[in-house]
């Protein structure tokens, strides 16, 4: 009985001894779990201002000091560029990390929080409608860097330590209004074409400069039959306009005229609204189309250098363009020389043109449609050898100059060319 007393006695005060024990194991526990909490905490304190990012920031002005709203700005990682080992220049990453800030009612714009070092500062010069702009300078404190401009965006490049804030940066750009052509699009009965789609070609030439382009594309009339485009600034803003309008197989076309500053149209189609399906036309087709109804029926132009006789065609495939050679006791053009080729540049100018070279019969042997013998060529770098393939077998000219290129079936234009073209003399007048 003592034993069994004794026996309990040291029980109770074990269980006493591992009740202390375990209090204090707790309070020891949880002091280090406060103390670990501290750290953490502490670390991501000091982690983040070691990473703190970069701050980029400052107004868009025009030339006279006066703010620029409304214009999209864009921060973005300058990419590294790599070269492969056959000497082509490849960008790492394609991956899209701009980001795009719209200048306020004062022209200010602001980045916070960029985690890279090398930047790209872009300005969209067309983002506000009916405006363009021309970045003049962008001045870095003390420092003034002048802008690569292309066709509407401006860029510098530049790279900051982490954690800089560079702040009142100045873009200094000209802006000025652009021409806003607004068109309105009516049946042949005088009701507009109103919330539908319309195809528009729409052909521009400086006064007072070279070239030309053009403008097609699908545009949806308003509620009473009106679309808008604005036209590129022009220095000063003074074009020959052409335009042309498809509606479901119906067409109509505005007088040519010269555009100074904002003008409003009225084009008519030539019939009313159909009551029958019409067939569905592919894109190229639509605009083959448009071309030969706004332009007059091509003329055949002669070159009395060689006695040959030559013709555009409008748009179509290269199957089409030898087809109409055929019909019209012609063959697609064939280059003898340069001379000329200098001659054709002169009055068909600078546009993608097809001609009558071809390998189509047998891969890498180089034909003319007219079976003369090839004696001239003005191929592009790397052309034909590297730009050939069973998939391409036909030339066209490069777009900027007469240069050949090999390219895939495509619609193009073309031109037909005639030998021994008898000329009428011109009477002598004196």
């Amino acid at each position: 009985m003592k034993f069994r007393i004794q026996r309990y006695s040291s029980h109770k005060h074990l269980y006493s001894h591992l009740k202390s024990s375990g209090l204090r194991l707790f309070s020891f526990s949880a002091l280090l779990f406060l103390f670990s909490m501290i750290s953490i905490l502490i670390w991501i304190s000091l982690s983040s201002k070691a990473q703190e990012g970069n701050t980029v920031s400052g107004r868009l002005i025009d030339t006279v000091g006066n703010p620029i709203s409304d214009i999209d700005i864009y921060l973005r990682r300058d990419k590294e560029p790599s070269i492969s080992a056959d000497g082509s220049v490849n960008i790492t990453s394609t991956e899209d990390d701009s980001v795009k800030i719209k200048t306020d009612s004062k022209g200010r714009f602001a980045f916070s929080d960029v985690f890279y070092k090398k930047m790209e500062l872009d300005v969209d010069c067309q983002s506000k409608i009916g405006y363009e702009i021309k970045v003049q300078s962008v001045e870095f404190g003390e420092i003034t860097l002048y802008p690569f401009r292309a066709w509407h965006w401006s860029s510098v490049k530049f790279t900051l330590d982490s954690g800089v804030k560079m702040e009142n940066i100045v873009i200094t750009a000209d802006i000025r209004k652009r021409p806003k052509l607004t068109t309105r699009v009516v049946y042949a009965d005088g009701a507009p074409v109103t919330n539908s789609q319309v195809y528009v070609l729409r052909e521009t030439k400086s006064l007072y400069r070279k070239g030309k382009g053009d403008s097609r594309g699908a545009i949806t009339t308003d509620h009473d039959g009106y679309f808008a485009e604005y036209l590129s600034v022009d220095y000063p803003p003074r074009f020959y306009v052409t335009l042309a309008v498809e509606h479901q197989g119906l067409y109509a076309k505005a007088t040519p005229f010269i555009m100074i500053d904002d003008v409003n149209i009225v084009v008519k189609l030539n019939g009313n609204p159909q009551t029958h399906s019409q067939p569905i036309l592919e894109y190229s087709e639509i605009y083959s189309a448009l071309e030969a109804f706004l332009k007059p029926p091509p003329m055949w132009v002669g070159n009395q250098t060689n006695g040959h006789a030559y013709k555009i065609t409008q748009s179509q495939t290269i199957e089409e363009a030898m087809q109409q050679a055929e019909v019209e006791g012609a063959y697609l053009l064939s280059i003898n020389d340069r001379s000329e080729e200098v001659w054709l540049s002169h009055i068909y100018g600078n546009e993608r043109i097809w001609i009558g070279l071809s390998d189509a019969e047998e891969e890498g042997k180089w034909k003319w449609h007219s079976g003369e013998p090839v004696t001239y060529t003005n191929w592009l770098p790397h052309q034909p050898e590297k730009g050939n393939a069973e998939t391409k077998d036909y030339v066209m000219t490069y777009y900027f100059d007469w240069r050949w290129e090999v390219v895939r079936k495509s619609v193009g234009r073309a031109i037909l060319e005639k030998p021994s073209m008898q000329f009428i003399s011109q009477p002598n007048e004196n």
